[in-house]
């Protein structure tokens, strides 16, 4: 087919997506807009009431929470955990999880017991790291608990917090629950959408580029995104085992490579970003790192959930 009609294919095609999405966008603000505000008719709260009655602790004492709030911010300042991950957030916010973790020292504190923190926060100031995996939770965290007169410290993301106490508790896991918590953690972090990929495509791209003895690309892209979307030079020369003074140059070339066969194969298509991409601090010299496409951050991330386990 001529280039110019798939171009006004193309066009044609790209004008009733948008009026379809710009219709869906306007049907669900209206049905959010007509929810009441009366919460005693909210179906979900009235489920939640009965569940959580005498299981929620009491919030911290005025006092308390302005000295929380302070240590948290400090925390940030001084890049100790948890909480330095959010400094970008305004006013106090990037105290918010140094509140959660006070809480839960003093909730431990006060039962002497082990603590299982769900979260669907993965950044570093709460995991481990190795080669871009969670192992677990933090040792300064694990080691404050103990401090505070806590016992083990355990960390299970929500999807894999569903997936391991189903067949302990004995409960029946609906079909489609796991996908629907997976969903549920999007929200806010994208608009739904992976620029263009999907689970089966990156997935394709990590066996090709494995295949081909790039499974240091395949590290480096699971740890950007672990690491809201980038990797340091440092850590890009401790994943891939590299002596100091080896160039980067050329390094993002077998991903870019394999993405264009994807995209002639029509497993993506054209508008699909670029997966990984160089960064430089200065202008022209070394890279100073490299960065995953902010829509595909969770989609990897999903990837390296099902790897763990």
């Amino acid at each position: 087919m001529p280039e110019e009609e798939t171009e006004r294919l193309r066009s044609q095609l790209n004008e009733v997506f948008d009026d379809v999405q710009e219709a869906i966008v306007k049907v669900g603000e209206g049905e959010w807009q007509n929810i009441t505000p009366d919460t005693s008719t909210d179906p979900v709260i009235t489920e939640l009431e009965p569940a959580l009655g005498g299981r929620v602790g009491a919030p911290l004492s005025p006092k308390d929470h302005d000295k929380a709030i302070a240590e948290g911010m400090r925390r940030v300042e001084k890049r100790l955990p948890p909480g330095y991950m959010d400094k970008t957030k305004e006013g106090v916010g990037a105290a918010a999880d140094y509140l959660v973790w006070e809480q839960i020292l003093q909730e431990a504190g006060r039962r002497q017991c082990d603590v299982l923190f769900v979260t669907a926060d993965v950044k570093e100031d709460w995991w481990r790291k190795e080669q871009g995996f969670n192992r677990g939770p933090r040792p300064e965290l694990t080691e404050e608990l103990r401090t505070r007169g806590g016992g083990r410290l355990f960390m299970l993301t929500p999807k894999r917090f569903l997936e391991v106490a189903a067949p302990i508790l004995e409960f029946g896991l609906r079909e489609g629950s796991v996908e629907d918590i997976e969903r549920v953690e999007r929200i806010g972090t994208d608009d739904g959408t992976y620029g263009g990929w999907t689970t089966d495509a990156l997935q394709e791209l990590f066996d090709r580029l494995t295949y081909e003895n790039y499974e240091d690309r395949v590290a480096v892209i699971k740890y950007a995104a672990e690491m809201d979307g980038v990797a340091d030079a440092k850590s890009v020369y401790d994943i891939c085992h590299y002596p100091e003074g080896r160039s980067l140059r050329g390094f993002t070339k077998p991903v870019t490579r394999i993405t264009g066969l994807l995209r002639s194969l029509g497993k993506i298509p054209e508008s699909a970003v670029q997966v990984l991409k160089a960064e430089y601090d200065a202008g022209p010299g070394p890279a100073s790192g490299f960065s995953v496409h902010p829509l595909l951050v969770p989609l990897v991330n999903e990837l390296g959930d099902e790897d763990e386990s």
